[in-house]
C-alpha cells in the first residue's frame, strides 16, 4: 500500500509537470541575507535599492526590517513598535507604507502611514479574532487592498488611505487571499480555495469579472504582478515541492524558476522586470535570495 501511494504521488507530480508548465529554470538564486532567521513577505522599495520584509527578529517578536542591497546592512524599520509587524508594502513613490500590526482585539489590524505628512491611519476589522494580511497600496495611492479574516470568512476587501470606506471585493466560499494590483491598478490577482485547492484568479479592481488563471491538482499561491504588467510570479507545489513559477498575465506560458529541494516562497518583482526576491529555506535556515527570471 505504501509503495502504491508513493507511485501515485510521483505519477500525479509528473502529470502536473506535463500538463501545467515548463520545467526550464533560471540561474541559481543569489543569497542576500545570511542570518538564517525565518523571513517572509519581502518587498522592494526605493526603486529596487532596498527591501522591506518581516522576520522573526527575536523569539517573541516578528519585526519589519529594511535591507540596503548596496551595503547588505539591515535595520529594524520601526524600533519603537514592540507588537508583531506583518507584510510591509510601500507605494512606488515611497510616500505611503502599510503593514499589519498585532493587537488583542482584533488580532491583527492595518496601519497606513503617510511618510510625507507624518500621519498614520488604521483599519480594524470587526471581531475579536479578526485579522488582516498582505495589504497592497493601489498605484494611484487612493486605496489599499488586503485580506480580511472576519465574520463572513476570509475575503479580499479594500479601504481608502484613511482606513475607511470598506469595500468587499470577494464573497465566495473558501479562503480568498494574497491580492496584488496590476501596474495600471485596473485588476487584482489573488488566490482562492473556492474550488477546493488554492488556485490563482484575477478580477477587476472593483471585484467584478473574476477569472481563474490556474487549474492544477495542487496548491498555487502568493501571486505577484510584474511591473510591466505582462507576467505573474507565484508559488506552486505542482512539482511536489514549494517552488517559484512565472506565467503570462493570461495564465499561459508557465515556466518554473526554482528547483530548491526545500522551500522557495514569497516572490516579489524587482522594478527592472528581470529579477525576483524570494524567501528560500536551505539547510534548515531561511534567507532572502535574488533570482534572475529573464524574458
Amino acid at each position: 500500500m505504501i509503495c502504491f501511494r508513493g507511485l501515485l504521488v510521483r505519477l500525479t507530480v509528473l502529470l502536473a509537470l506535463c500538463l501545467f508548465g515548463s520545467t526550464s529554470m533560471a540561474a541559481e538564486p543569489r543569497r542576500i541575507t545570511h542570518d538564517g532567521s525565518f523571513k517572509f513577505a519581502p518587498d522592494f522599495v526605493d526603486g529596487g535599492k532596498s527591501v522591506l520584509y518581516s522576520v522573526h527578529h527575536i523569539p517573541s517578536q516578528v519585526a519589519i526590517k529594511r535591507l540596503d542591497l548596496t551595503t547588505g546592512k539591515s535595520v529594524i524599520y520601526d524600533s519603537v513598535l514592540t507588537a508583531h509587524q506583518f507584510d510591509p508594502h510601500m507605494s512606488r513613490d515611497s510616500r505611503f507604507v502599510c503593514f499589519g500590526l498585532s493587537s488583542g482585539n482584533p488580532q491583527i489590524y492595518l496601519v497606513i502611514r503617510d511618510l510625507e505628512k507624518k500621519t498614520s491611519a488604521e483599519f480594524k476589522p470587526m471581531g475579536a479574532r479578526s485579522t488582516i494580511r498582505t495589504p497592497r497600496i493601489s498605484p494611484n495611492k487612493k486605496r489599499v487592498v488586503l485580506t480580511m479574516s472576519a465574520p463572513g470568512g476570509q475575503q479580499i476587501v479594500s479601504v481608502d488611505m484613511q482606513g475607511k470606506k470598506l469595500k468587499r471585493l470577494t464573497e465566495s466560499v473558501g479562503t480568498n487571499c494574497w491580492p496584488d494590483f496590476s501596474p495600471d491598478g485596473k485588476k487584482i490577482v489573488f488566490c482562492s480555495s473556492r474550488t477546493t485547492n488554492f488556485e490563482i484568479y484575477v478580477m477587476n479592481s472593483d471585484g467584478s469579472q473574476v477569472k481563474q488563471l490556474t487549474k492544477t491538482p495542487l496548491r498555487e499561491m502568493r501571486p505577484a504582478w510584474s511591473p510591466d504588467g505582462k507576467r505573474i510570479a507565484f508559488t506552486s507545489v505542482r512539482s511536489g515541492n514549494h517552488d517559484i513559477y512565472v506565467m503570462d498575465a493570461k495564465g499561459k506560458k508557465v515556466r518554473r524558476i526554482t528547483t530548491n529541494p526545500d522551500r522557495d516562497d514569497y516572490p516579489r518583482w524587482h522594478p527592472n522586470n528581470k529579477q525576483l526576491i524570494i524567501t528560500s529555506r536551505r539547510n534548515g535556515k531561511t534567507d532572502l535570495y535574488l533570482v534572475n527570471v529573464g524574458k
